[in-house]
Protein backbone atom coordinates (compact mmCIF):
# COMPACT_ATOMS: atom_id res chain seq x y z
CA UNK A 1 0.00 0.00 0.00
CA UNK A 2 3.23 2.11 0.30
CA UNK A 3 5.74 0.78 -1.45
CA UNK A 4 8.15 1.53 1.83
CA UNK A 5 9.81 -2.07 3.03
CA UNK A 6 12.33 -1.05 5.86
CA UNK A 7 10.51 0.75 8.70
CA UNK A 8 11.93 2.01 11.61
CA UNK A 9 9.98 1.10 14.89
CA UNK A 10 7.52 3.61 16.57
CA UNK A 11 8.49 6.55 14.13
CA UNK A 12 5.98 8.00 12.26
CA UNK A 13 6.51 8.26 8.73
CA UNK A 14 4.94 10.58 5.24
CA UNK A 15 4.18 7.84 3.26
CA UNK A 16 1.29 7.73 0.34
CA UNK A 17 -1.24 5.05 1.11
CA UNK A 18 -2.30 3.40 -2.18
CA UNK A 19 -5.23 1.27 -3.37
CA UNK A 20 -4.86 -2.33 -5.21
CA UNK A 21 -4.25 -1.05 -8.64
CA UNK A 22 -1.51 1.58 -7.29
CA UNK A 23 -3.53 4.73 -7.21
CA UNK A 24 -2.91 7.12 -4.58
CA UNK A 25 -5.69 7.03 -1.86
CA UNK A 26 -4.45 9.84 0.41
CA UNK A 27 -0.99 11.21 1.60
CA UNK A 28 -0.42 10.02 5.37
CA UNK A 29 1.43 9.77 8.58
CA UNK A 30 2.25 6.01 9.44
CA UNK A 31 3.93 4.37 12.44
CA UNK A 32 5.11 0.70 12.98
CA UNK A 33 4.81 -0.96 16.36
CA UNK A 34 6.54 -3.91 16.77
CA UNK A 35 5.18 -6.68 18.76
CA UNK A 36 5.76 -6.74 21.84
CA UNK A 37 6.25 -3.09 22.36
CA UNK A 38 2.46 -2.09 21.21
CA UNK A 39 -0.86 -1.17 22.75
CA UNK A 40 -2.20 -5.06 22.27
CA UNK A 41 1.72 -6.88 22.43
CA UNK A 42 1.40 -7.77 19.06
CA UNK A 43 2.59 -5.95 15.47
CA UNK A 44 0.26 -3.15 15.09
CA UNK A 45 0.63 -0.11 12.46
CA UNK A 46 -1.32 2.73 13.03
CA UNK A 47 -2.68 4.92 9.81
CA UNK A 48 -3.20 8.95 9.88
CA UNK A 49 -4.66 10.03 7.30
CA UNK A 50 -7.25 12.96 6.19
CA UNK A 51 -10.26 13.11 8.55
CA UNK A 52 -12.63 13.40 5.36
CA UNK A 53 -15.07 10.43 6.26
CA UNK A 54 -14.79 8.93 2.21
CA UNK A 55 -10.74 8.87 2.37
CA UNK A 56 -11.11 6.63 5.62
CA UNK A 57 -13.75 4.05 4.25
CA UNK A 58 -11.47 3.91 0.96
CA UNK A 59 -8.50 2.88 2.98
CA UNK A 60 -10.08 0.84 4.92
CA UNK A 61 -11.56 -0.99 2.42
CA UNK A 62 -8.73 -0.79 0.09
CA UNK A 63 -6.90 -2.52 3.65
CA UNK A 64 -10.21 -5.25 3.32
CA UNK A 65 -9.31 -6.25 -0.30
CA UNK A 66 -5.50 -6.91 -0.32
CA UNK A 67 -6.26 -9.29 3.19
CA UNK A 68 -4.56 -7.29 5.36
CA UNK A 69 -6.99 -6.45 8.25
CA UNK A 70 -10.27 -6.99 8.96
CA UNK A 71 -12.59 -5.11 11.21
CA UNK A 72 -12.34 -4.93 14.67
CA UNK A 73 -14.93 -6.20 16.97
CA UNK A 74 -15.97 -4.33 20.05
CA UNK A 75 -13.27 -3.86 22.84
CA UNK A 76 -10.85 -6.12 20.87
CA UNK A 77 -7.83 -3.98 20.78
CA UNK A 78 -8.05 -3.86 24.79
CA UNK A 79 -8.81 -7.54 25.14
CA UNK A 80 -5.79 -8.30 23.14
CA UNK A 81 -3.74 -6.27 25.41
CA UNK A 82 -5.77 -7.92 28.08
CA UNK A 83 -5.18 -11.64 26.40
CA UNK A 84 -1.28 -10.68 26.01
CA UNK A 85 -0.78 -9.53 29.46
CA UNK A 86 -0.15 -5.93 28.60
CA UNK A 87 -3.12 -5.17 31.21
CA UNK A 88 -5.02 -6.80 33.59
CA UNK A 89 -8.80 -6.93 33.51
CA UNK A 90 -9.00 -4.31 36.04
CA UNK A 91 -6.97 -1.87 33.85
CA UNK A 92 -8.42 -3.30 30.88
CA UNK A 93 -12.37 -2.00 32.06
CA UNK A 94 -10.40 1.34 32.89
CA UNK A 95 -10.15 2.37 29.53
CA UNK A 96 -13.55 1.52 29.15
CA UNK A 97 -14.62 3.77 31.90
CA UNK A 98 -12.29 6.36 30.48
CA UNK A 99 -13.97 6.96 27.53
CA UNK A 100 -17.72 6.85 28.69
CA UNK A 101 -16.86 9.29 32.25
CA UNK A 102 -19.35 11.97 31.94
CA UNK A 103 -17.11 14.00 35.30
CA UNK A 104 -14.19 14.79 35.44
CA UNK A 105 -13.79 13.13 38.75
CA UNK A 106 -15.04 10.39 37.07
CA UNK A 107 -12.00 10.28 34.95
CA UNK A 108 -9.50 10.66 37.52
CA UNK A 109 -11.05 7.71 38.64
CA UNK A 110 -10.46 6.00 35.49
CA UNK A 111 -7.39 7.06 34.79
CA UNK A 112 -6.20 5.35 38.71
CA UNK A 113 -7.98 2.64 37.86
CA UNK A 114 -5.95 2.11 34.70
CA UNK A 115 -2.84 2.68 36.46
CA UNK A 116 -3.25 0.24 38.10
CA UNK A 117 -4.30 1.22 41.70
CA UNK A 118 -7.14 -1.13 42.64
CA UNK A 119 -4.85 -4.18 40.72
CA UNK A 120 -2.38 -3.52 43.53
CA UNK A 121 -4.74 -3.06 46.18
CA UNK A 122 -6.64 -6.20 45.24
CA UNK A 123 -3.52 -8.35 44.78
CA UNK A 124 -2.39 -7.59 48.14
CA UNK A 125 -5.26 -8.46 49.75
CA UNK A 126 -5.03 -11.83 48.10
CA UNK A 127 -1.87 -12.01 49.19
CA UNK A 128 -2.95 -11.82 52.65
CA UNK A 129 -5.30 -14.46 52.48
CA UNK A 130 -3.16 -16.76 50.76
CA UNK A 131 -0.80 -17.04 53.39
CA UNK A 132 -3.45 -17.26 56.08
CA UNK A 133 -4.43 -20.66 54.06
CA UNK A 134 -1.03 -20.84 53.78
CA UNK A 135 -0.52 -21.75 57.44
CA UNK A 136 -3.97 -23.49 58.03
CA UNK A 137 -3.17 -26.35 55.50
CA UNK A 138 0.49 -26.28 57.31
CA UNK A 139 -0.89 -27.81 60.35
CA UNK A 140 -2.46 -30.29 58.69
CA UNK A 141 0.30 -31.85 57.07
CA UNK A 142 2.88 -31.01 59.88
CA UNK A 143 1.23 -32.63 63.51
CA UNK A 144 3.89 -30.43 65.08
CA UNK A 145 3.31 -27.13 64.07
CA UNK A 146 0.61 -25.42 66.14
CA UNK A 147 -2.10 -23.40 64.74
CA UNK A 148 -3.17 -19.98 66.79
CA UNK A 149 -6.58 -19.97 66.11
CA UNK A 150 -6.96 -16.30 68.27
CA UNK A 151 -4.46 -15.44 65.85
CA UNK A 152 -6.43 -16.21 62.83
CA UNK A 153 -9.23 -14.52 63.45
CA UNK A 154 -7.60 -11.59 63.66
CA UNK A 155 -5.60 -11.98 60.34
CA UNK A 156 -9.03 -12.44 58.73
CA UNK A 157 -10.77 -9.35 60.50
CA UNK A 158 -7.97 -7.14 59.56
CA UNK A 159 -8.94 -8.26 55.94
CA UNK A 160 -12.38 -7.88 56.61
CA UNK A 161 -11.98 -4.40 57.85
CA UNK A 162 -9.95 -3.56 54.46
CA UNK A 163 -12.53 -5.03 52.25
CA UNK A 164 -15.71 -3.16 54.44
CA UNK A 165 -13.62 -0.02 53.35
CA UNK A 166 -13.82 -0.16 49.82
CA UNK A 167 -16.92 -1.28 50.29
CA UNK A 168 -17.75 1.68 51.95
CA UNK A 169 -16.27 4.18 49.73
CA UNK A 170 -17.50 2.35 46.45
CA UNK A 171 -20.92 3.09 48.01
CA UNK A 172 -21.11 6.34 46.81
CA UNK A 173 -18.62 6.06 43.62
CA UNK A 174 -21.12 5.61 41.12
CA UNK A 175 -22.50 9.40 42.06
CA UNK A 176 -18.96 10.51 41.84
CA UNK A 177 -18.13 9.15 38.62
CA UNK A 178 -21.01 10.12 36.86
CA UNK A 179 -21.09 13.28 38.85
CA UNK A 180 -23.23 14.33 41.72
CA UNK A 181 -27.32 14.66 40.73
CA UNK A 182 -28.16 17.39 43.07
CA UNK A 183 -31.21 19.04 43.41
CA UNK A 184 -32.16 22.17 44.79
CA UNK A 185 -36.01 22.20 45.62
CA UNK A 186 -38.10 24.35 48.29
CA UNK A 187 -41.11 26.11 48.79
CA UNK A 188 -41.88 28.40 45.97
CA UNK A 189 -40.04 31.92 46.36
CA UNK A 190 -37.50 30.27 49.38
CA UNK A 191 -34.70 31.96 46.33
CA UNK A 192 -34.03 28.12 44.96
CA UNK A 193 -32.86 30.06 41.67
CA UNK A 194 -30.88 32.71 43.29
CA UNK A 195 -28.83 29.77 44.95
CA UNK A 196 -28.96 28.00 41.95
CA UNK A 197 -27.52 31.28 39.78
CA UNK A 198 -24.78 32.27 42.46
CA UNK A 199 -23.41 28.56 43.02
CA UNK A 200 -22.91 28.23 38.63
CA UNK A 201 -21.54 32.14 39.05
CA UNK A 202 -24.07 33.79 36.61
CA UNK A 203 -27.84 33.84 36.04
CA UNK A 204 -29.17 30.82 34.79
CA UNK A 205 -32.19 30.80 36.11
CA UNK A 206 -34.84 33.76 36.38
CA UNK A 207 -35.56 35.22 39.51
CA UNK A 208 -38.66 37.39 40.42
CA UNK A 209 -40.56 37.88 43.62
CA UNK A 210 -43.94 36.22 41.78
CA UNK A 211 -43.90 32.53 43.28
CA UNK A 212 -43.68 30.05 40.31
CA UNK A 213 -41.65 31.87 38.17
CA UNK A 214 -39.53 28.13 37.65
CA UNK A 215 -41.82 25.73 36.26
CA UNK A 216 -39.51 22.88 34.65
CA UNK A 217 -36.18 21.22 35.69
CA UNK A 218 -33.17 24.15 34.59
CA UNK A 219 -29.31 21.80 34.91
CA UNK A 220 -26.02 23.13 34.81
CA UNK A 221 -23.30 21.04 35.04
CA UNK A 222 -20.23 22.69 37.56
CA UNK A 223 -17.00 21.55 39.19
CA UNK A 224 -16.89 22.95 42.48
CA UNK A 225 -13.13 22.25 44.58
CA UNK A 226 -12.31 19.43 42.03
CA UNK A 227 -16.03 17.50 42.31
CA UNK A 228 -18.70 17.19 39.84
CA UNK A 229 -21.80 18.48 40.85
CA UNK A 230 -24.86 17.97 38.04
CA UNK A 231 -27.29 21.06 39.46
CA UNK A 232 -30.93 21.15 38.92
CA UNK A 233 -33.08 23.79 39.40
CA UNK A 234 -36.55 23.19 40.50
CA UNK A 235 -40.12 24.30 40.47
CA UNK A 236 -41.68 25.35 44.17
CA UNK A 237 -43.27 22.25 45.70
CA UNK A 238 -46.71 23.53 46.82
CA UNK A 239 -49.70 21.23 47.01
CA UNK A 240 -52.20 23.77 45.77
CA UNK A 241 -50.66 24.25 42.48
CA UNK A 242 -52.49 23.06 39.06
CA UNK A 243 -51.88 22.90 35.51
CA UNK A 244 -48.10 23.69 33.96
CA UNK A 245 -46.84 24.71 37.56
CA UNK A 246 -48.34 21.16 39.18
CA UNK A 247 -46.47 19.08 36.26
CA UNK A 248 -43.19 20.78 37.08
CA UNK A 249 -43.78 19.93 41.14
CA UNK A 250 -44.59 16.02 40.17
CA UNK A 251 -41.36 16.45 38.06
CA UNK A 252 -38.97 17.81 41.03
CA UNK A 253 -40.33 15.03 43.45
CA UNK A 254 -39.42 12.74 40.81
CA UNK A 255 -35.97 14.10 40.69
CA UNK A 256 -35.34 14.48 44.74
CA UNK A 257 -36.22 10.67 44.74
CA UNK A 258 -33.25 10.18 42.34
CA UNK A 259 -30.72 12.38 43.41
CA UNK A 260 -27.56 11.54 44.98
CA UNK A 261 -27.70 15.21 47.06
CA UNK A 262 -31.18 17.51 48.21
CA UNK A 263 -30.50 21.06 48.92
CA UNK A 264 -33.73 21.97 50.49
CA UNK A 265 -34.12 25.73 50.59
CA UNK A 266 -35.77 27.57 53.18
CA UNK A 267 -36.71 30.85 53.67
CA UNK A 268 -35.42 31.68 56.92
CA UNK A 269 -37.97 34.45 58.15
CA UNK A 270 -40.54 32.35 57.40
CA UNK A 271 -38.68 29.32 58.61
CA UNK A 272 -39.26 25.41 58.26
CA UNK A 273 -43.09 24.18 57.52
CA UNK A 274 -44.71 21.33 59.19
CA UNK A 275 -45.62 19.79 55.99
CA UNK A 276 -42.01 20.29 54.28
CA UNK A 277 -40.39 17.80 56.71
CA UNK A 278 -41.40 15.09 54.68
CA UNK A 279 -39.65 16.04 51.50
CA UNK A 280 -36.28 15.75 53.52
CA UNK A 281 -36.19 12.31 53.85
CA UNK A 282 -37.14 11.96 49.39
CA UNK A 283 -32.94 12.49 48.60
CA UNK A 284 -30.50 10.00 49.30
CA UNK A 285 -28.73 12.48 51.27
CA UNK A 286 -30.04 15.85 52.48
CA UNK A 287 -28.74 19.48 53.09
CA UNK A 288 -31.45 22.00 54.49
CA UNK A 289 -30.04 25.60 52.98
CA UNK A 290 -31.74 28.23 55.15
CA UNK A 291 -31.67 31.27 52.77
CA UNK A 292 -32.45 35.32 53.21
CA UNK A 293 -30.69 35.12 56.51
CA UNK A 294 -29.26 38.76 56.00
CA UNK A 295 -33.68 39.47 56.26
CA UNK A 296 -33.79 37.16 59.47
CA UNK A 297 -34.04 39.20 62.64
CA UNK A 298 -34.08 36.34 65.20
CA UNK A 299 -31.38 33.10 65.60
CA UNK A 300 -32.29 30.30 63.01
CA UNK A 301 -32.29 26.38 64.66
CA UNK A 302 -30.74 23.79 63.16
CA UNK A 303 -32.97 20.92 62.02
CA UNK A 304 -32.72 17.93 64.16
CA UNK A 305 -30.95 15.12 62.33
CA UNK A 306 -30.07 17.21 59.07
CA UNK A 307 -26.97 19.09 58.14
CA UNK A 308 -28.59 22.86 58.26
CA UNK A 309 -26.72 25.35 56.46
CA UNK A 310 -27.14 29.39 57.09
CA UNK A 311 -26.49 31.70 53.65
CA UNK A 312 -27.98 34.90 51.81
CA UNK A 313 -27.79 33.93 48.25
CA UNK A 314 -28.61 37.48 47.55
CA UNK A 315 -25.27 38.91 49.06
CA UNK A 316 -23.37 35.57 48.66
CA UNK A 317 -23.32 35.15 52.21
CA UNK A 318 -22.31 31.45 53.75
CA UNK A 319 -21.95 29.48 50.13
CA UNK A 320 -18.49 28.85 51.43
CA UNK A 321 -19.82 26.95 54.36
CA UNK A 322 -22.57 25.36 51.54
CA UNK A 323 -19.90 23.93 49.81
CA UNK A 324 -17.62 23.16 52.77
CA UNK A 325 -21.39 20.77 54.11
CA UNK A 326 -21.27 19.46 50.57
CA UNK A 327 -18.05 18.15 50.38
CA UNK A 328 -18.22 16.49 53.67
CA UNK A 329 -21.56 14.37 52.10
CA UNK A 330 -19.05 12.05 50.10
CA UNK A 331 -15.71 10.85 50.23
CA UNK A 332 -12.72 12.98 50.17
CA UNK A 333 -10.74 10.50 48.55
CA UNK A 334 -11.75 9.15 45.20
CA UNK A 335 -12.62 5.53 45.81
CA UNK A 336 -10.93 2.48 43.97
CA UNK A 337 -13.96 0.46 43.83
CA UNK A 338 -16.51 2.17 41.12
CA UNK A 339 -17.69 -0.25 38.42
CA UNK A 340 -20.05 -2.72 39.17
CA UNK A 341 -18.19 -5.88 38.60
CA UNK A 342 -15.92 -5.08 41.10
CA UNK A 343 -18.11 -3.82 43.58
CA UNK A 344 -20.31 -7.20 43.31
CA UNK A 345 -16.41 -9.46 43.56
CA UNK A 346 -15.40 -7.39 46.51
CA UNK A 347 -18.87 -8.21 48.30
CA UNK A 348 -18.48 -11.74 46.84
CA UNK A 349 -15.08 -11.69 48.96
CA UNK A 350 -16.22 -10.33 51.89
CA UNK A 351 -19.60 -12.92 52.18
CA UNK A 352 -16.98 -15.68 52.24
CA UNK A 353 -15.25 -14.38 54.85
CA UNK A 354 -17.92 -13.27 57.04
CA UNK A 355 -18.88 -16.77 56.41
CA UNK A 356 -15.37 -18.28 57.49
CA UNK A 357 -15.24 -16.00 61.04
CA UNK A 358 -18.66 -17.34 61.55
CA UNK A 359 -18.44 -20.73 61.08
CA UNK A 360 -15.55 -21.30 62.84
CA UNK A 361 -17.00 -19.45 65.71
CA UNK A 362 -19.87 -21.88 65.13
CA UNK A 363 -17.01 -24.61 65.77
CA UNK A 364 -16.74 -26.03 62.18
CA UNK A 365 -13.86 -27.67 61.48
CA UNK A 366 -10.89 -25.30 60.05
CA UNK A 367 -10.73 -27.52 56.47
CA UNK A 368 -14.21 -26.27 55.78
CA UNK A 369 -13.29 -22.46 56.85
CA UNK A 370 -10.50 -22.92 54.00
CA UNK A 371 -13.22 -23.62 51.52
CA UNK A 372 -14.67 -19.72 52.62
CA UNK A 373 -11.17 -18.33 52.34
CA UNK A 374 -10.36 -20.16 48.74
CA UNK A 375 -13.72 -18.56 47.50
CA UNK A 376 -12.71 -15.02 48.81
CA UNK A 377 -9.30 -15.36 47.01
CA UNK A 378 -11.63 -16.18 43.91
CA UNK A 379 -13.58 -13.69 44.02
CA UNK A 380 -10.71 -10.84 44.30
CA UNK A 381 -8.03 -12.92 41.12
CA UNK A 382 -11.48 -12.30 39.07
CA UNK A 383 -11.47 -8.57 39.89
CA UNK A 384 -8.11 -8.60 37.78
CA UNK A 385 -8.95 -11.35 35.65
CA UNK A 386 -6.99 -14.10 36.64
CA UNK A 387 -9.84 -15.91 37.10
CA UNK A 388 -12.49 -15.59 34.41
CA UNK A 389 -14.00 -16.96 31.89
CA UNK A 390 -14.52 -16.14 27.94
CA UNK A 391 -18.32 -15.55 28.64
CA UNK A 392 -16.85 -13.16 31.32
CA UNK A 393 -14.51 -11.48 28.89
CA UNK A 394 -17.29 -11.16 26.55
CA UNK A 395 -19.54 -9.19 28.53
CA UNK A 396 -16.94 -6.87 29.19
CA UNK A 397 -15.64 -6.27 26.08
CA UNK A 398 -19.20 -6.12 24.10
CA UNK A 399 -19.69 -2.79 25.86
CA UNK A 400 -16.35 -1.25 24.76
CA UNK A 401 -16.52 1.30 21.37
CA UNK A 402 -15.12 -0.53 18.52
CA UNK A 403 -12.37 1.74 18.11
CA UNK A 404 -10.77 0.43 21.28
Amino acid sequence: MTGKTAWSPHYQQLVRIKNASGATIDQAMLAFHPAPHSYTGEDLAEISCHGNPLIVKTILDAIRAMGLARPAQKGEFTRRAYLNGKLDLAQAEAVGALIEAQSLTGIEMARNLLAGDLSVVVQGIAMDLQDIQADIEASFIAEDIEFDEDSLIVRLGRVIDRLEGHARAGAAAASLYQGITTIIAGLPNAGKSSLFNVLLGFNRAIVHEEEGTTRDIIKEHVILNGIDFMFHDTAGIRDTSTGSERIGIDRTIEAIRESDLLLYVVDAVKGIQDDEFRWLALGRKTIVVMNKMDLSTQAVADIPGVDTVRISARCGQGIDDLLAAMHRAFPQDLPQVFLERHVYLLHQALDALNSATGARAGGLTMDVLTLDIQRAIQALKAIIGEESTEDILDSIFSRFCVGK
